[in-house]
């Protein structure tokens, strides 16, 4: 059961250290209202976050991602970067929370990959999300040590159902090298995959 004045605490706390990372950013939050969302993770919000130095960016962060692990001293929260189309990018990181929070064989961690069944965003090939550190911004923004709780901020990244089959083959690592030797602008939705079939 959950406590009411912790999940306060804990969610505070997450919004605190948001608005710490980001102070000159414009933060907004609400509280993500689906049938099958609110069920399992009731009271979830989800920030937009506008950095100014980001100019057409929106980073979108969960908050109360952590409740559907709250047995756990260890719990995850997530975020995404949308360039447009927001309101879908939003309902793609819930799914995301939303899949955590269910049975124990579908916890996530780094290097995860997750079928999203649809496109990231409209007109977009990319149809899997990969889990990974959020090394835009380092370990400050990962880290989120409480008095009897440890919350770790994972990306969501969109990525290629090729690319997340190589991850499965070759490694996180792998992939994270062909990504970046590719030099992929993992912020366009549009862009081509770092892998080939065959």
């Amino acid at each position: 059961m959950l406590d009411p004045t912790e999940v306060q605490q804990v969610d505070d706390a997450i919004r605190h250290h948001y608005r710490t990372f980001w102070p000159s950013a414009a933060v907004e939050d609400e509280v993500y209202l689906d049938g099958l969302v609110e069920d399992r993770l009731p009271g979830l919000h989800i920030a937009e976050i506008r950095p100014k130095d980001w100019p057409g960016i929106t980073i979108l962060a969960t908050i109360g991602a952590w409740t559907g692990t709250r047995d756990s001293n260890h719990n995850l929260e997530f975020l995404a970067l949308a360039t447009s189309d927001v309101r879908t990018v939003r309902t793609r990181l819930a799914k995301v929370a939303y899949y955590n929070a269910g049975p124990p064989d579908h916890r996530l961690g780094v290097g995860h990959t997750i079928p999203i069944g649809e496109p990231w965003v409209k007109c977009s090939n990319l149809d899997h999300v990969l889990l990974s550190v959020p090394y835009l911004w380092g370990p400050s923004l990962e880290d989120l040590v409480l008095a009897d709780r440890h919350i770790r901020v994972l990306w969501a990244l969109p990525i290629y159902r090729i690319e997340a089959e190589y991850r499965h083959l070759h490694g996180l690592e792998e992939l994270e090298r062909k990504l970046e030797a590719d030099g992929v602008d993992v912020l366009d939705p549009f862009r081509n995959p770092a892998v080939q079939g065959g």
